[in-house]
């Protein structure tokens, strides 16, 4: 049996199927997009719907007269917590364009319990902060000028050396704070930090310091808070004479002349030892020197005191020269010998 081919494509009937094949497809396209569309909006929406929470350290602002009080007690820093959707708390995490007040405007001189306060948080948040409240102490500001005076360890200064007047970047500091707290500073102090045996010149970048008359930190600001200090540590020297004096047991019948190129010698050590030298006494050993000779002498040997000397050594020359009675006794023993070879 052999088919119509050509009856068929002409038949009504092909067209009507073609057409419900077309159009069960498309019902099946349509659908598949949409099923795609509700999810990705399903998963869209759960995004942006869902929830988190996350805790910030906010610095706190005071709503104050700080020209007229100075205000202790209160942290620098408090913690929010806030919770909301996911895009909001990031969003006020990364910005962080809202603040946390405290509000003394209206309060004098005294301590006072503050309740803290938030604004410009989204109303979309819901939010904490920590602590809730604060104590705050106030009290009429006062400002005072006062000398900044060095202070470092004598001991750390190796021995001999000396330390100049030291040299500051400022003179003088201000101190701002409660008045009965600045009644009570007695110095303002910049500390040097030495090292044992200090030997040279220091240059320190120093973190001022209120004391009271104990010593203890009074809680003020000063102004520079810190202060450059130049500490001269150096070696005190004395240029004196030489003098050379004849010391030991001379040999009978000779006598000595000492004699040095070297005039004078520069001298180095502590204020005190050399404020009792004007001249510089160096003994010379004669025994048992008969003919002319050069001794070289240690300047330390003389002087034990001193850190140092310039030069360290004096060459000195001994002339010696024979007097009447060693020419007499070099005669008769001259005499004597001859007489035995005769």
């Amino acid at each position: 049996m052999k088919f119509n081919w050509n009856a068929i494509w002409d038949s009504k009937w092909f067209y009507r199927v073609l057409a419900l094949l077309l159009a069960v497809g498309l019902f099946a396209y349509v659908n598949a997009e949409h099923y795609t569309n509700t999810r990705q909006s399903a998963n869209n929406d759960s995004t942006i719907t869902a929830t988190s929470k996350r805790t910030l350290s906010v610095p706190l602002q005071l709503n104050a007269d700080t020209d007229k009080y100075f205000i202790t007690g209160y942290p620098s820093k408090v913690k929010v917590a806030i919770e909301g959707s996911n895009s909001l708390v990031t969003v006020t995490s990364n910005t962080q364009n809202f603040r946390v007040i405290a509000n003394l405007k209206g309060l004098g001189v005294g301590k006072h319990k503050v309740t803290l306060k938030q604004e410009g948080l989204n109303k979309g948040l819901t939010y904490s902060i920590k602590p809730k409240t604060i104590t705050v102490n106030i009290q009429d500001r006062q400002t005072k000028t006062m000398p900044i005076q060095v202070k470092y360890n004598k001991d750390s200064i190796a021995p001999g050396y000396s330390v100049g007047t030291p040299k500051l970047g400022a003179a003088t500091a201000e101190i701002t704070g409660a008045k009965g707290e600045i009644d009570r500073v007695y110095q303002v102090v910049a500390s040097v930090v030495l090292k044992r045996n200090t030997t040279s010149s220091v240059n320190q970048t120093v973190m001022l310091q209120a004391l009271d008359e104990k010593g203890n930190t009074v809680n003020v600001v000063t102004s520079p808070e810190t202060v450059n200090v130049h500490l001269p540590v150096s070696l005190p020297s004395k240029q004196v004479d030489l003098a050379l004096t004849q010391s030991g047991k001379a040999t009978k019948g000779y006598s000595y002349d000492l004699s040095s190129k070297t005039g004078q010698v520069t001298l180095y050590g502590s204020k005190e030892t050399l404020a009792k030298l004007d001249t510089l006494a160096l003994k010379v050993d004669v025994t048992g020197i008969t003919r002319t000779t050069t001794k070289e002498i240690r300047i330390g040997d003389a002087q034990p005191n001193l850190v140092a000397s310039d030069p360290t050594t004096v060459k000195v020359t001994i002339t010696v020269t024979a007097t009447d009675d060693a020419k007499s006794a070099s005669s008769s023993a001259s005499s004597s010998a001859s007489s035995s070879s005769d």
